[in-house]
């Protein structure tokens, strides 16, 4: 909902074009996630150096994904951009929910 919510407030908003919002906002939801998935979701006990590197690299991923989805879906089709969104938000979350259970939070 945050993720959603910052796209939409930044497009409809202020005007941005709907890739650099999407992009923006991506970077912020995973930035609040990261300390919701450490403590709660995975209860990781692995080091957080380790840990956040990882991280920051499954990141980069989500990021390139929803990017990508979002650049070609608004140049090569006629989707409303939150449509896209939705559809490069259940990319970028099957990504990391894979990620993050197989090697992000991992004690490895």
């Amino acid at each position: 909902m945050l993720f959603l919510g910052l796209v939409y407030a930044q497009v409809e908003g202020i005007g941005m074009y709907p890739t650099l919002a999407s992009t923006i906002a991506c970077i912020i939801a995973l930035c609040y996630n990261y300390l919701m998935h450490y403590h709660w979701t995975f209860a990781s006990d692995a080091p957080h150096g380790k840990v956040f590197i990882r991280y920051c690299i499954m990141c980069a991923g989500a990021v390139v994904l929803n990017g990508l989805i979002m650049h070609f879906g608004l140049i090569l089709t006629s989707i409303h951009f939150m449509f896209l969104q939705l559809l490069a938000g259940g990319a970028m979350t099957l990504w990391s929910l894979g990620m993050s259970f197989f090697w992000v939070f991992q004690g490895n």
